[in-house]
């Protein structure tokens, strides 16, 4: 069950939604900022993103906050042609002239692709062009996918280290995955998400009196699809506002995952949250006060704590590792993290020393982690 916190801080959202304003604080009375939201997707393309684009267009003009100008799909993009099944009772000579039409429709189908990416590639030039750019305080990637045709990556990125807004939804972890750059300013690149849009999945708030998160209880529970992230994953780069709470999810896996985070980058700011698959999601109040605050914080105002806690990743790493073992061993899982928690209360670096035999963890299959979970068992026996 959702506490009685999450009801309580939902209806009071509600409240203020439903007067038609967002309550303002003195430190945000400033001319409405311009956003560019990035809806855009060369690959997996989430259905949330019809709802996306209204809430946050709705949430700017409520708030007095910011206005939105959209980069979306441009229309007529080319579906691909199905591969014929040769049935029984078909001979060679139709199923050749079955085959000759398919190879004619991919043909034709590889055109109008080419022409369809040509015309994306234009519209990204235009918008990402640096005298474009210059119009917008920020921008937001919605869920986006794929590596999309921005016209000089680099400069962008130089853009947002100028002093400008970086808010990524959900999939912008699922995009640029090639650009090594681009994966070190969002934070994360898309790994997986063991943890599906159908599962209700358990959270951790690292600081509940952070202004981003102090929304949800400090414990809680949400239907959404969570991603984890490769290697090129830097701690020492984020302050980590909330995580999975790898005991109370399933599968429980021996890692770190991260769900919302903030950092400065260069004199910008960039605030990620994995949240936003389901439509469901993006029409919860609760998920819309956190989007809304973490807008504001990257859009400079207001401050709030952003120097990267990587003792307190790692202490959240140990003890989704010590979840896995628990339930890989049959040992009781409260009583190993009870250990745990005791030996970092006493030293918050001793997790992070740990980090090298956790991250060797992850490489292994799971039927072969037996001798690495020994010797965790053995860093928390001795330590006590």
């Amino acid at each position: 069950m959702i506490e009685n916190r999450w009801w309580l801080a939902c209806t009071v959202f509600t409240v203020f939604v439903a007067a038609g304003s967002w309550p303002v604080h003195a430190e945000e009375k400033a001319p409405p900022a311009r956003l560019l939201v990035v809806s855009v997707t060369t690959g997996f393309r989430h259905s949330s993103i019809n709802t996306a684009e209204p809430v946050l267009e709705e949430l700017g003009r409520s708030s007095g906050m910011f206005h939105v100008d959209f980069l979306r799909m441009p229309p007529g993009r080319p579906p691909q042609p199905k591969a014929p099944q040769r049935g029984k009772d078909v001979g060679d000579d139709d199923w050749k002239k079955q085959e000759d039409a398919f190879k004619a429709e991919q043909q034709q189908s590889r055109e109008a692709e080419a022409a369809w990416q040509k015309a994306l590639g234009e519209q990204f030039a235009k918008v990402f062009a640096p005298e474009s750019l210059a119009h917008f305080d920020g921008v937001i990637f919605a869920s986006t996918t794929g590596e999309l045709p921005l016209p000089d990556i680099a400069g962008f990125l130089d853009w947002i280290r100028s002093g400008k807004a970086f808010i990524g939804f959900h999939a912008a972890t699922d995009t640029l995955k090639k650009s090594d750059a681009y994966v070190e300013m969002v934070g994360g690149c898309f790994a997986g998400h063991p943890w599906n849009a159908g599962g209700e999945h358990a959270f951790v708030v690292h600081e509940p009196g952070h202004r981003i998160a102090a929304m949800f209880p400090e414990r809680f529970r949400w239907k959404d699809e969570i991603y984890q992230y490769d290697p090129r994953y830097k701690p020492e780069n984020l302050r980590v506002l909330v995580s999975l709470d790898m005991q109370a999810s399933s599968p429980k896996e021996p890692w770190h995952v991260p769900v919302s985070w903030v950092r400065e980058y260069g004199k910008g700011r960039v605030f990620s949250t994995n949240f936003g698959h389901n439509d469901a999601t993006w029409k919860d109040p609760m998920f819309q006060k956190h989007m809304a605050e973490g807008i504001a914080w990257a859009l400079g105002r207001f401050d709030a704590p952003a120097t990267p806690n990587p003792d307190v990743q790692a202490a959240e790493y140990l003890r989704s590792v010590v979840a896995a073992v628990a339930a890989a061993a049959d040992r009781d899982a409260d009583e190993l993290r009870a250990k745990a928690d005791a030996r970092i209360a006493k030293d918050a670096a001793w997790a992070a020393g740990l980090r090298p035999l956790l991250l060797e963890i992850r490489g292994i299959k799971p039927e072969d982690r037996a001798a690495a979970y020994a010797k965790v068992l053995m860093a928390l026996e001795s330590s006590q």
